[in-house]
């Protein structure tokens, strides 16, 4: 019995550190997201690093969403 407690305990704790890590990542992309558009003057290459950056984070959140 303290096994299966132990398991499904371990499973909850897991699921719980997964949600924490998108949450953050999802953080960064949106920090990095805001500085290549918040920089003055940006060119071209800021520009598409920025549409990057927006793709990964909808793609991450579509992702969160579905879980």
């Amino acid at each position: 019995m303290s096994s299966e407690y132990l398991k499904k305990d371990y499973e909850r704790v897991e699921k719980k550190f997964m949600e924490l890590k998108n949450k953050g990542e999802i953080e960064a992309i949106e920090k990095k997201l805001d500085s290549y558009e918040q920089k003055p003057g940006s060119g071209t290459v800021d520009k598409i690093w920025a549409q990057l950056y927006r793709d990964v984070l909808e793609l991450k959140k579509d992702k969160e969403n579905k879980e």
